[in-house]
């Protein structure tokens, strides 16, 4: 009780401070970034994202792929012949904190778009606010199903759960009979757990043994000592990558399981934390550096790597990709909230640099994008690849 007041209070402070902030920008990274510039040779495209907290290794991540676009959009001429610059708000992706800048980033004119924020919990508690103002939500990283729900300015390019844990069912499926299963208790786990436990069963795999857990959790044994102990071929963790770390590293290092492991996340954190424990697990994704054929997905590849000295995964591509998409439609509709709106509406060419690239269009009922399927990413040593075997 004592520890749930003091994060109720630490909370309610976070909140009190982000609603009393000045003009200036709640996180902003730089002078550029925060000044609130409404000059009539720049448009400006607001992030979510978090900077600090315990998903700070996505902002990170976020942020290359996002400046990285950023900067060959005004290389190749900007929008309608105007400077584009990013407004970065850290919210530590929590609802909270949100909800709490939403109103500020509606009210600044010079923002056309919003992109963000990392987890669907999150981005929702913002949504409503950009949709009252006619502020297009460009929840690129959202994969929950019910995310566009609040209205028709509010849209993700992420391929949905619904998709998404088809087919981490499909192939765990060809991998194993009996498993046990652990996911993160928020609305967007339970909603995949719901998506991959339909089709795993429709596959005739048996669950043995299912569980949550909650998100700050930093000991699993209680779960993971029946989930061992059901005899499963195979573990999966739908989760995020510090937890499927922690899933992992539990199963393997303390409980002794030497099944197959279907979790993680593509990030360098699950790889630093999972260590050799990550060798051989099995994810769902949606791109892949190494295996991408696609020739503008080839040359994205070739600057990132200039620019950071590494190859980009799933999360830097679809922040890369979600500026990409916003600048497009601005330059064929208009540099405005209302020319974003139109070209997602009517757009049909977006180019794709995930999965096998070409180009994409959004699904106008779900306003999510219609043609963007899955790939099977592998961890061979210590770095995840595509996956093309059974």
């Amino acid at each position: 009780m004592k520890s749930s007041a003091k994060k109720l209070l630490v909370t309610l402070t976070a909140v009190g401070m982000l609603s009393g902030l000045s003009a200036c920008g709640l996180g902003g990274d730089n002078s550029e970034s925060a000044s609130g510039s409404s000059d009539s040779d720049t448009v400006s495209i607001g992030v979510l994202y978090p900077k600090t907290g315990q998903y700070a290794e996505y902002g990170k991540m976020f942020q290359q792929g996002l400046d990285l676009a950023t900067e060959k959009v005004n290389k190749d001429g900007g929008i309608k012949g105007k400077k584009l610059t990013l407004k970065y708000f850290d919210t530590q992706s929590d609802a909270k904190q949100d909800a709490a800048v939403a109103p500020k980033i509606a009210a600044d004119k010079s923002i056309i778009a919003v992109v963000g924020d990392y987890a669907s919990p999150a981005s929702a508690a913002a949504s409503p606010t950009f949709q009252q103002a006619g502020l297009v939500h460009y929840g690129f990283n959202n994969s929950a199903p019910t995310f566009t729900d609040t209205g028709d300015h509010v849209w993700t390019p992420q391929i949905g759960q619904d998709i998404q844990q088809k087919a981490n069912a499909d192939i765990v499926a060809k991998h194993a009979k009996k498993i046990s299963v652990v996911y993160i208790e928020n609305d967007w786990g339970k909603q995949a757990y719901q998506y991959f436990k339909a089709e795993a069963e429709k596959k005739g795999v048996e669950i043995a043994y299912e569980s949550s857990y909650l998100p700050d959790s930093t000991d699993l044994s209680p779960i993971l000592i029946p989930a061992r102990d059901a005899k499963p071929d195979a573990v999966v963790s739908i989760g995020y990558g510090p937890d499927g770390a922690l899933v992992v590293n539990t199963l393997r290092d303390k409980l002794g399981f030497t099944g197959e492991f279907f979790g993680g996340q593509e990030t360098s954190e699950f790889l630093n934390l999972a260590g050799k424990n990550a060798e051989g697990a099995i994810i769902t994704g949606c791109f892949s550096a190494e295996g991408t054929k696609d020739k503008k997905a080839q040359q994205f590849v070739k600057d990132f790597k200039a620019k950071y000295g590494k190859n980009p995964g799933n999360f830097e591509v679809t922040s890369y990709q979600s500026i990409i998409d916003l600048a497009y439609a601005a330059n064929k509709e208009g540099a405005t909230r209302e020319g974003i709106q139109k070209g997602l509406q009517t757009i049909t060419d977006f180019p794709l640099y995930q999965g096998k690239g070409g180009t994409f269009k959004f699904n106008q009922k779900t306003r999510r994008a219609d043609n963007i399927d899955p790939i099977l990413l592998i961890v061979k040593d210590g770095k995840f690849v595509q996956y093309d075997g059974d």
